[in-house]
């Protein structure tokens, strides 16, 4: 995966503490909470979606033949 550098500008008091939490990495601690915030987003999507509509009758019965 190709890195792309990129500038944050960032409140003081949330670097100091990204900082010591992140452990001084803080490009992967920015990574990992970017990644977490794109899942989120994902799932809400899906959540507002709401309810599918049921498969088939015949997915469903292929589904339950292949449990057996």
């Amino acid at each position: 995966m190709a890195v792309v550098e990129v500038t944050l500008s960032l409140p003081g008091d949330l670097v100091a503490a990204v900082g010591e939490a992140s452990g001084g990495d803080i490009s992967a601690y920015v990574v990992k909470a970017l990644r977490s915030a794109l899942l989120m987003d994902a799932m809400r999507e899906v959540a507002d979606a709401g309810h599918p509509a049921p498969p088939p009758d015949d997915v469903l019965h292929a589904a339950e033949t292949d449990l057996r």
